[in-house]
């Protein structure tokens, strides 16, 4: 149905086309001319006809004077009038002969034009036929789908014999997920380390450098703090604080035991 849409859209489409170009703009462009060439047969048909009829009035205002002398006795005016009145019948019939043919002259300009409009028009009813012949397919392509959908419960043959070809069938369904990519655990396992708190390193060196050796294997590249935390921490105020009065503890005790291996000794 919608291409038959679109067929029909094309050929309206060339319709009006056709309508415009093939009848409206020739006619239109036609319409001067034809004025003119009726204008000029107008003329020519005007011409000719007073000069016929000028012609037959002298020439029969002429045999009325020979008439009336040729009643009056005179005989030897008779061949004389014989002859005027056979050329006024002869310009009575010439003059009917041109009268015939600016007839025809009307009625062929007439008829070029009908036939001109004609074949202006043609195009224009082709296209029209053609359209309202696609039309007929849309009465049968709407009649097919009025058939087909009279039951909305019932399956049409078609969707049976898929059915049918189904079951019989030894196809099995299985659902995969596809995997996931390999960079995708070091690049979560990198997040997970960076969003991590910082501890600061413990005073052993070789707690810390294993610590550094394992961030370092978790997030994929090499730390440069491994060789800090690999030496030996310096000590701090505090430390060095203590280690003072740890050396002066010890040597007031060496100190007191001297004294003590002193007095102990034997005197002699």
């Amino acid at each position: 149905m919608c291409m038959r849409h679109r067929s029909i859209e094309a050929k309206l489409r060339q319709f009006t086309n056709a309508l415009m170009e093939s009848l409206i703009i020739p006619l239109q462009d036609k319409i001067e001319d034809w004025k003119k060439t009726a204008n000029q047969l107008d003329k020519d048909h005007a011409k000719e006809y007073k000069r016929s009829r000028h012609e037959i009035k002298k020439k029969s205002s002429d045999t009325m004077k020979l008439q009336k002398k040729a009643r009056k006795g005179r005989g030897d005016l008779q061949p004389q009038l014989d002859s005027a009145m056979q050329d006024v019948t002869d310009m009575c019939l010439l003059m009917e002969e041109t009268e015939k043919q600016a007839v025809r002259r009307a009625l062929v300009e007439e008829r070029g034009r009908f036939c001109t409009f004609i074949g202006f028009l043609q195009p224009v009813v082709n296209g029209e036929i053609s359209m309202l012949g696609e039309i007929t397919h849309l009465q049968a392509i709407i009649d097919d789908l009025t058939v087909l959908t009279t039951d909305p419960h019932k399956l049409p043959p078609a969707s049976e014999q898929v059915i049918k070809d189904l079951k019989g069938s030894d196809y099995s369904w299985s659902y995969q997920t596809p995997p996931s990519s390999p960079s995708s655990s070091g690049s979560r396992k990198s997040s997970m380390c960076s969003s991590m708190p910082q501890q600061p390193p413990p005073p052993g060196g070789i707690a810390a450098h294993r610590l550094s050796s394992v961030s370092s294997h978790d997030s994929g590249f090499v730390s440069q703090d491994a060789n800090i935390y690999s030496k030996p921490p310096s000590p701090m105020p505090s430390d060095i604080t203590s280690q003072k009065s740890s050396s002066s503890a010890s040597s007031e005790a060496s100190e007191t035991c001297q004294s003590v291996s002193e007095c102990s000794s034997p005197t002699t």
